[in-house]
């Protein structure tokens, strides 16, 4: 039998024995992550786990602490915490009270809580430094083990518990507590503490082969033992008689246990690599090669109930998913892939070469070649039962009971690289090449090129409608074949320069274009609809379209695969500010590397079960859409505030001093599942009037902030849920400058008002000084012309008067009088002169003032026939000119009034000088007068007024004394000023 005859002897029948098959590697319904230095560890030996209550996973590592949260590593070591004393952690738990324990590699016992490490050792009551274990009982009691005993915390001292009563001295590298409150303690014996008991039981083995490394009782009361010859179970009971039997499958040093939450039990060994105990069996986890390692240290399940497996090589997390890889022996990475669902449930798998997985998917074979170096592309099973095959170059093989046709270039096909089939209605083959279209029937090959109508020799997919109409899309545009002709219409107008990979119709009529970089595009209802990144969708390059029985597409794209409701897309053609719930699956569901091929027919497949399958570099990727993933939202955290270029510590409540306006806030979300299908969004209140969403940072900046009161909030959620979401807010207050304080401000502002108000007082005070120097002055010119023109007036009338009264032969008097007037009158010319000069300037320093008044008595005198004497005493000063005529008008004024008025024998003047002031008293011994009616008749006796403000004027003082019938006294005191010059 020729090999394509085999072949076709083996495509029709499921094989009974498959010695080129390969069986699956992990668990089914497990992906896995693996994580090494490259990635942010600092060194790949993991040797321990915890999760905190805050959600974060905790790794020991031979480098150091590291706090995971999904995405990013944080490590702690003795670089930058003082407290920790040795980089490699050994174990590590995570007590009820929140507190983070962890054990060194000879560096004690560390504690970590609330932000700040606390060290233990022998100083604490710790006298071994190599902590192997530390385990929290039911009761909260810290229990220690060490390679040198058994501890237990007691407040904020370690105090040792074995090697007392009946507890042996042991080296402790395992604790774990039963069901009854009994705590098993195994090292170099395994013994079981029950109150104030202990009883020791002893494992098959040499003594050196039976020391304990690991304790668990899993559900079913067993207590398993892993000892560094393999592992040992005992079933607890009653009588406490039961012994512990060896696994004989498990040889390996057994490191660690583990029991998920679903009840199995995973095993990690020395050597061995990684096992699993379900339902009575024990079957090997034999994840791919990357990293190679066989040697397991740590295992531990997160409350997302992912498992995390600690290597000597990196990290590994195995995660229950609906999407899960289907490894193909000896498959390499191709540019190109196909699954395709034959009617018998099994699958047939091109990536260069061809592959067949069972109907059961508990295995899959490598088909022979056909030939050497034949490469396949996709495969058809007829309705015949024919099986075509499409080769890369080597046209198309059709088996059928035995018999094969082949078709090339050589006897009809347009092109020998095929890369899509389709069987119409009226049983035509149709198959696209990389050069034209061709269609097969009764044996008949036609070929349709562009000189035909078709929009672009190379064909990329192939659709029949419900019309019978095909569709044909290639690397420029889509074909639309009708009636057995090519037409135009708006779907191939619209999309002559896209290119179309996949194609679909849905239950309701309408048609679906996804093409390579232009979106999805939608003909329905003569309407022609796009849908692109911007729309929500993961990416504008589409390789395949299926759509599931609840109306779900399932689309591949080189980002991974997602689904999102047609009802959701169909709601957003006529809503367009609405945005369906797309669900990403690829790296977050923990693909690793993982690249979704297209570009050949059909790039995935729905099977009759549900199944949806998908080609990738790593082989086949299944979904199984009905098995649910864990629903917890993901909590986002505030992780680092940098103030102007600072770290500030985050106390819920940030109070920031005044600085520069440059804030920069670090967020994130804990989630220990990938975090790709994770959003957020982030507004300042008080800064931002809109959210922003962040897409490929997670840290939010700002400049230039202005002081004030404002609220940072942030928002995680999924791509899928944009509704459901988490937020952390953080309060912060900016404070301003001094100088932009509001008090401050305040201040100023009063202090300008004040300013002001001064002003205006100042300027209301000039305004009123000038208005008064003006009375001032008028008053001043009042009692210049009453002082000397009014009185030498008065004067001269009274001569004039005396003329007239004069008989006129009298001419000896009257001529004296008329001399005494003439003189007068131009005295008082004068005084009004200088009166008038004064009022311009002043003058340089005059004769002394004794000489004025003297001069001034003596022509008093002369003129009134009364006798004015004249008296100094004191040594004279020059005085300021405004002294000294104010001096000389005071003493004018109140000699005239007394020779005019009080008709006096005599009239004297006497002057005193001192140091600082200088005393002038004019005195007469006339009728007097009353000084009270006087005064209150200011009308009649402006001189007493005038006297009195010339002297206060100067800073003087003026007195006057007088009665009817004693006379009168004035006296004046003014202070000696120096002339100026």
């Amino acid at each position: 039998m020729s090999r394509f005859a085999w072949l076709c002897a083996l495509v029709m029948f499921i094989p009974v024995g498959m010695d080129g098959s390969s069986r699956r590697t992990l668990p089914d319904g497990y992906t896995r992550r693996v994580w090494q230095t490259q990635d942010g560890l600092p060194e790949n030996m993991s040797q321990a786990f915890a999760q905190t209550p805050d959600g974060y996973l905790w790794i020991g590592t031979t480098g150091g602490l590291v706090r995971f949260d999904g995405v990013r590593f944080v490590v702690f070591d003795r670089g930058n915490a003082s407290q920790i004393k040795e980089n490699s952690i050994f174990c590590l738990t995570a007590s009820r009270d929140g507190s983070l324990w962890a054990g060194t590699d000879g560096g004690g016992l560390l504690r970590y809580q609330n932000g700040v490490f606390r060290h233990y050792s022998a100083a604490d009551g710790l006298s071994n430094d190599f902590v192997r274990v530390v385990y929290e009982d039911h009761q909260g009691i810290l229990w220690v083990g060490t390679d040198d005993g058994l501890f237990r915390l007691s407040g904020d001292r370690i105090l040792r518990v074995d090697g007392q009563g009946n507890i042996p001295s042991l080296a402790v590298h395992a604790i774990r507590e039963d069901d009854t409150g009994g705590l098993w303690v195994g090292g170099s014996k395994l013994v079981v503490i029950h109150r104030r008991d202990c009883k020791e039981y002893p494992l098959k083995g040499y003594p050196s082969a039976s020391r304990v490394k690991s304790i668990l009782q899993t559900r079913d009361r067993i207590i398993w033992v892993g000892t560094v010859s393999g592992l040992q179970r005992m079933r607890l009971n009653a009588t406490g008689n039961a012994r512990f039997e060896r696994i004989a499958e498990i040889t390996s040093t057994v490191r660690t246990l583990h029991e998920d939450n679903a009840g199995t039990l995973w095993i990690g060994t020395i050597g061995g690599g990684l096992l699993r105990y379900r339902d009575g069996r024990f079957s090997r986890v034999n994840t791919p090669e990357d990293p190679p390692s066989k040697t397991v240290l740590a295992l531990y399940e997160d409350s997302e109930r992912n498992i995390w497996v600690g290597l000597q090589t990196g990290l590994l997390r195995l995660s229950r998913t609906p999407m899960t890889t289907f490894p193909l022996p000896g498959a390499q990475n191709a540019d190109f892939g196909t699954v395709y669902a034959d009617k018998d449930g099994s699958l047939w798998v091109a990536s260069a070469d061809l592959y067949r997985i069972n109907p059961r998917r508990s295995a899959s074979e490598l088909i022979p070649p056909l030939s050497p170096g034949i490469r396949v592309r996709d495969v058809l099973r007829d309705h015949t039962g024919s099986l075509w095959v499409g080769t890369e170059g080597h046209g198309v093989f059709v088996s059928k009971g035995g018999t094969r046709v082949h078709y090339t270039t050589r006897n009809g096909l347009t092109n020998d690289f095929i890369r899509a089939f389709l069987e119409s209605r009226d049983g035509s083959i149709w198959i696209g090449t990389d050069e034209g279209l061709n269609r097969w029937h009764d044996g008949v090959l036609t070929n349709y090129r562009m000189s035909q109508g078709l929009s672009y020799f190379s064909i990329r997919a192939l659709l029949e409608d419900m019309q019978g109409d095909i569709w044909i899309g290639t690397e420029q545009g889509v074909s639309h074949w009708q009636n057995g002709k090519f037409v135009e219409d708006a779907v191939t107008e619209r999309l002559r320069s896209e290119k179309v990979w996949t194609m679909h119709q849905d239950r309701d009529g309408g048609l679906w274009f996804g093409t390579r970089g232009g979106g999805l595009f939608r003909w329905r209802a003569g309407r022609l609809s796009a849908f692109t990144s911007a729309q929500g969708l993961a990416s504008n390059s589409i390789y395949q379209i299926l759509e599931d029985q609840r109306g779900t597409f399932w689309m591949s794209g080189p980002n991974g695969i997602v689904s999102v409701a047609r009802g959701d897309l169909d709601k957003q053609a006529e809503v367009p500010e609405f945005r369906p719930a797309v669900t990403l699956y690829g790296l977050s569901d923990g693909v690793e590397a993982t690249q979704m091929h297209g570009g050949v027919a059909p790039a995935g497949c729905l099977t009759p079960s549900g199944e949806l399958w998908f080609p990738s570099n790593r082989g086949p990727v299944r979904i199984l859409p009905d098995q649910t993933r864990p629903g917890v939202l993901p909590r986002v955290v505030i992780e680092q505030v940098l103030v102007d270029g600072r770290e500030v510590r985050n106390s819920g409540h940030l109070v920031v001093p005044p600085g520069e306006g440059k804030l920069e806030i670090n967020y994130s979300a804990i989630r220990l599942r990938s975090q790709e299908r994770i959003r957020f969004r982030c507004k300042l209140e008080g800064f931002d009037r809109e959210w922003t969403e962040a897409l490929s940072t997670r840290a939010a900046y700002y400049t230039s902030l202005p002081p004030g009161q404002y609220q940072f909030r942030v928002q995680a959620f999924e791509m899928n849920m944009p509704e459901k979401v988490t937020e952390a807010s953080l309060p912060i207050e900016w404070r301003p400058h001094l100088y932009r304080t509001a008090w401050f401000l305040a201040l100023c502002a009063l202090l300008m008002v004040g300013g002001i108000l001064l002003v205006h007082q100042l300027r209301l005070r000039q305004v009123h000084a000038r208005f008064e120097a003006v009375l001032e002055e008028r008053n001043r010119i009042a009692r210049e012309m009453h002082d000397t023109i009014i009185q030498g007036c008065a004067g001269a009338s009274a001569l004039l008067e005396a003329v007239v009264v004069l008989e006129p032969e009298s001419k000896g008097p009257r001529k004296d009088l008329l001399d005494s007037a003439r003189q007068q009158i131009r005295v008082t010319v004068d005084e009004a002169r200088q009166a008038v000069w004064n009022l311009r300037q002043k003058g340089t320093a005059s004769p002394e003032i004794t000489q004025l008044l003297g001069n001034m008595a003596q022509q008093v005198g002369h003129m009134s026939r009364v006798p004015v004497r004249f008296e100094a005493s004191g040594k004279p000063l020059p005085l300021d000119r405004t002294v000294e005529y104010v001096l000389l008008m005071v003493a004018r004024e109140a000699v005239s009034n007394a020779v005019h008025h009080a008709q006096p024998e005599e009239v004297r003047i006497k002057v005193n000088f001192d140091k600082d002031k200088m005393r002038m008293q004019v005195v007469d011994n006339g009728r007097g007068f009353n000084l009270d009616e006087a005064l209150a008749s200011q009308s009649s006796h402006f001189g007493l007024v005038g006297m009195r403000e010339r002297i206060e004027h100067l800073g003087g003082r003026f007195e006057i004394e007088s009665a009817p019938g004693s006379g009168t006294r004035l006296c004046v005191d003014v202070p000696v000023r120096p002339s100026v010059s």
